[in-house]
């Protein structure tokens, strides 16, 4: 289980990728599964490590928000200037 990593490191408790590092209080927890994010009653957003401890949850979510995004973008460019590009050869 998790919780035999607290007290220990970051980089411990994260080598079980069903861990989440909670630096609030320096303990590790078992990622809440049921629920896509973690509760703020186990740990906030800005103090929760998980798969790396050099980026806390809340930026993690953002980062992926952002590559998420620009990939729809980039898909829906391309769909468009193939549409586009089909269109005039005719």
């Amino acid at each position: 289980a998790c919780s035999a990593f607290s007290q220990k490191s970051c980089e411990e408790c994260l080598m079980n990728v069903s861990c989440l590092w909670c630096y609030t209080n320096n303990t590790c927890i078992d990622y809440p599964v049921r629920s896509i994010f973690p509760p703020s009653s186990l740990c906030s957003l800005s103090n929760a490590r998980w798969g790396v401890c050099w980026i806390n949850f809340e930026a993690l979510i953002i980062a992926m928000a952002v590559v998420a995004g620009l990939i729809l973008v980039s898909l829906a460019v391309c769909c468009c200037y193939c549409c586009y590009c089909r269109r005039r050869s005719r």
